[in-house]
């Protein structure tokens, strides 16, 4: 039986989405950590070995298994092979004339007709083109007519739009903070007389409520009530346009009624040239980078903007000057998934820094509006984009930060009342970037309870937190370092915003969870700074202000080597030592530099070697801790003398120790063998059979579990449409019993590793009667996401009935360690409706990426028999080094006739990703 399965409403489905966001005080929830040997019992953990769910029965949820049928429709961009304008710019070496790029437009728009023509005659919407930053349309179809528009002439790729969430939580009691009250900003005003006169930024967001009197609006509630009635006419040219005091322009990409996840004519953007908010995120947003700040009587704040500036009923944002243009992207409730147009605009229309506050979890550098962020830094602008609110588990930081340049802004408590002052915010997404595991150019601002104007009101503030918050003050200080550096690309302002941050002010600086405290001062004044990684877009070269080294495998020594390159732009000769600091979280390592002292000439810059390097042993399993994830990292940090004149480049290695099990099967009746290392091996007869497991070369001990191998299925097949770590290979279970139940637990086999396997999603299908339907569905996912609606980076088994539609958790946390590809989904029996009188089972599996890709076995289902086991399944076994270790497997002839399994499947987690980590050994 061959059945699809589609995104849950309002979860990883192909949106953005306004949702209740993580509370500035919640605590990140703990992922699992890895299976211990049955039988103990350490904290979290059961008896069986396996993490706790942090609960067990009904879940109070509208999510269900991703199972629906093929007609679902989803949301794609389709990206094509001709050059947007700004890559045809950046191949140019310059500005192109208004008819050249007009003729660009013209010819993409001719290559966009017939994809659009396919989409419409096949019952889809065009919901937008993009020409400017990206080369596509944005399109929602039925899954099952995916393949033929990826086979159109002129497609590149498609690309499921991945989920946004935007990144602040609600009004904060909180004693509230000034938008850069404690990064001295009003000090730097009076110091620099930069305030971000005549710099464009592009605010992404739900909008802005330009009557505000911080945006030099009327101030009444009258007011905005009087625009909202004219939300779809255009605005007054006193309020948005040139002439405007402070808002030059803007767009809403969405319409108020707009959303994504609804239904009927919701599901349809109504765009037009009024961005005015009906949220409250974006005005917040917005006023915290660029209010002009409202007075104690009421009114607009002129000036001057000094160190004297103060006594305020909203306070000034950290570039209160600046000319502002704000996209909406949202209707005024449910979700969107527009990011990637409102990039495309604000490259059009040349802005010097665009802020995001929206994100997703899991974001991937390859993400369309990744790829368009990196397009637009390429092109000139300085993007800023909050990492997410979803915490720290790895992998969780979202796109567009996640893109190459983009500026990755984690918050940090700047609350002294509250546990973790001057650490880490308890909310903000950890990285790395999803896919590749590399190093967002990372900057920490303050994200508790920051004060800024409130929609509606005229012109009070309301006090909100998130990695919203800060991102828009990162984003402030960027357009104050574009006006104090005149002629610096948009990737030399990112690295200079990045490497004079500061790490001590961060206490528990991790790289990985963000980037230092952001230092506005030493940002305007340097006149060095260093780059991390170079990349080639396609709109030009970037650079970030880290180094990353990405997943690095191995049995032996872990070794690479990448470039910092040291910029002086000033006019005179600057010396540095140079040294390394690892990170707290960092394991054994040394990093070798070319050199320990540079000396920079004016106007001009060196190259400096970094080598990583560690022994695999001292690296340690992905069963040891709670995630799987292992890091080397630390900063190199560049000293002129003076704490002034300290420069830092991040650096970061996702190491993974492998070990090399390998196994054979032997009966008892001599001269029949079989064995298997990377392959599936055939030969062995129903009978006592013995396996043997060994770890040949091995970094450390090999933990290896077997189980009955039921599925299998090829690499790659057609319903694959892209993502990782879902591309099935085999499928299995073992039985194990616990407290006088029986502990179902399947295997997951995947020809490709995921980062997380939280982003995916893992369901197996029972059919406990026999009559070839299933009766129930148990499926690992994002915990947060079934239980909260909101992401948090922890893999949870559940389960679905499907005739009531009700569902339960299981009480178990799945086994996923981080970078890896084969996942154990443990659940009793009985949860299953299972009993010894029912006798054997079916089940088949399916696979979904977090970009709504998927993978089945097709018609193949495996039968098994808990209590009446075919092979006998179960044994653990822990291989030395350069060791063997066995166990006997009962093999009973008149159940292999009955269940068919197709032999053993033995799972070591710890063995290279892919098919190394289950060997498939045949039994006929």
């Amino acid at each position: 039986m061959f059945f699809r399965m589609m995104p849950r409403p309002g979860t990883r489905t192909t949106r953005l989405c306004l949702a209740t966001l993580v509370a500035a005080t919640a605590s990140a929830v703990a992922l699992p950590s890895a299976v211990a040997a049955p039988g103990t019992d350490s904290s979290g953990t059961t008896s069986s070995g396996f993490h706790r769910a942090p609960s067990k029965g009904r879940i109070d949820t509208d999510a269900t298994a991703r199972m629906s049928d093929p007609d679902a429709r989803v949301s794609v961009i389709v990206q094509l092979s001709g050059d947007p304008v700004a890559v045809a710019q950046a191949k140019a070496g310059g500005d192109l004339s208004s008819t050249k790029v007009n003729q660009i437009q013209s010819a993409l728009s001719t290559e966009q007709s017939p994809v659009a023509g396919f989409v419409r005659s096949h019952g889809g919407h065009v919901v937008s083109q993009m020409r400017s930053a990206y080369n596509g349309l944005h399109v929602q179809i039925a899954s099952k007519d995916i393949d033929r528009l990826a086979d159109l002439p002129g497609v590149e790729a498609v690309h499921p739009v991945p989920s946004r969430t935007a990144a602040n939580s609600s009004t904060s009691s909180r004693s509230a903070a000034a938008s850069g009250s404690s990064l001295g900003i009003p000090q730097l005003w009076q110091r620099t007389g930069l305030t971000g006169r005549r710099i464009r930024v592009a605010v992404i967001d739900t909008g802005l409520d330009y009557t505000h009197a911080d945006f030099a609006g009327p101030g009444t509630p009258a007011a905005y009530d009087a625009a909202r009635a004219r939300s779809a006419a255009t605005p007054s040219a006193s309020l948005v346009g040139p002439r405007a005091p402070r808002v030059k322009g803007g767009r809403d990409f969405a319409g108020d009624s707009y959303d994504s996840s609804g239904t009927g004519s919701a599901l349809v953007p109504r765009p037009d040239s009024n961005p005015l908010d009906c949220n409250g995120h974006g005005t917040h947003v917005a006023g915290t980078l660029a209010g002009s700040g409202v007075t104690t009587a009421g009114r607009t704040y002129t000036g001057p903007y000094n160190a004297s500036a103060r006594s305020f009923l909203v306070s000034p944002g950290i570039a209160p000057q600046v000319d502002l243009y704000p996209l909406k992207v949202f209707g005024c409730s449910g979700t969107s998934d527009l990011t990637t147009e409102a990039i495309d605009w604000a490259v059009a229309h040349r802005m010097n820094v665009i802020n995001i506050s929206l994100g997703s979890v899991h974001g991937r550098p390859g993400d369309p509006d990744a790829v368009a962020a990196s397009n637009a830094v390429a092109a000139g602008a300085v993007v800023v984009s909050a990492a997410g609110n979803q915490g720290q588990n790895p992998y969780l930081t979202g796109a567009p930060a996640a893109g190459r340049g983009v500026i990755s802004v984690a918050a940090v408590n700047n609350q002294a009342s509250l546990p973790g002052y001057r650490s880490y915010a308890p909310f903000s997404s950890s990285g790395p970037a999803s896919g590749d595991s590399s190093l967002p150019t990372g900057v920490a601002a303050p994200g508790i309870a920051i004060s800024s104007a409130a929609l509606g009101t005229g012109r009070a503030a309301v006090a909100m937190s998130g990695t919203s918050s800060a991102s828009p003050q990162v984003a402030g200080v960027a357009a104050l370092a574009v006006q104090a550096h005149r002629g610096w690309s948009a990737s030399q302002i990112g690295a200079a915003l990045s490497s004079t941050a500061s790490s001590s002010r961060v206490v528990g600086y991790d790289p990985v969870l963000g980037g230092g405290l952001v230092d506005p001062a030493r940002a305007l004044a340097t006149s060095s700074f260093a780059e991390g990684d170079h990349y080639r877009v396609a709109s030009g070269t970037l650079t970030t202000g880290t180094l990353s080294f990405g997943l690095v495998e191995s049995r032996s020594t872990i070794q690479r080597t990448r470039p910092l390159v040291l910029v002086n732009k000033g006019s005179r000769p600057i010396t540095y030592t140079v040294a390394a600091r690892a990170s707290a979280g960092s394991r054994p390592a040394t990093v070798s530099l070319s050199t320990r002292r540079v000396t920079l000439r004016p106007h001009s810059s060196a190259r400096i070697m970094v080598t990583l390097r560690a022994p695999a042993s001292r690296v340690g399993s992905s069963l040891d801790n709670r995630t799987g994830f292992h890091q080397i990292s630390g900063d190199v940090v560049l000293s002129a003398g003076r704490s002034t004149q300290i420069l830092r480049v991040p650096y970061l290695m996702v190491p993974r120790a492998q070990t090399n099990a390998s196994a054979v099967l032997r009966t008892t009746r001599p001269g029949v063998r079989t064995a298997h290392t990377a392959a599936i091996a055939r030969g062995v007869r129903p009978g006592t059979t013995n396996l043997t497991v060994t770890n040949s070369r091995g970094a450390m001990a090999a933990r290896s579990a077997v189980f009955t191998w039921g599925l299998s299925d090829r690499r790659r097949d057609p319903t694959i449409t892209g993502g990782s770590g879902y591309d099935l290979r085999a499928a299995g279970v073992q039985t194990r019993t616990v407290g006088g139940q029986k502990l179902l637990v399947f295997a997951i086999n995947t020809w490709d590793r995921w980062s997380s396997a939280s982003a995916n999603e893992y369901d197996v299908a029972v059919d406990a009667n026999g009559d070839g339907v299933p009766d129930r569905i148990v499926f690992a996912t994002d915990s947060g996401v079934i239980r909260r609606g909101e992401p948090d980076g922890v893999t949870e088994v559940f389960i679905q009935d499907i005739r009531t539609g009700a569902v339960t958790s299981s009480g178990y946390l799945a086994l996923a360690p981080t970078d890896s590809s084969t996942i154990e989904l443990p659940v009793t029996a009985s949860a299953l409706g299972l009993r010894s009188s029912s006798g054997s089972f079916s089940y088949t599996v399916a696979g979904y990426g977090v970009d709504s890709g998927e993978d089945t076995f097709g018609s193949q289902w495996a039968r098994y028999n808990p209590w009446q086991r075919a092979i006998g399944d179960g044994a653990g076994l822990t291989v030395a080094v350069n060791r063997s270790a066995r166990a006997s497997l009962a093999t009973t002839a008149a159940e292999i006739s009955r269940q068919k399994p197709r032999g053993v499947m033995v799972v070591t987690p710890d063995n290279p990703s892919g098919s190394g980590q289950a060997a498939l050994l045949s039994i006929h």
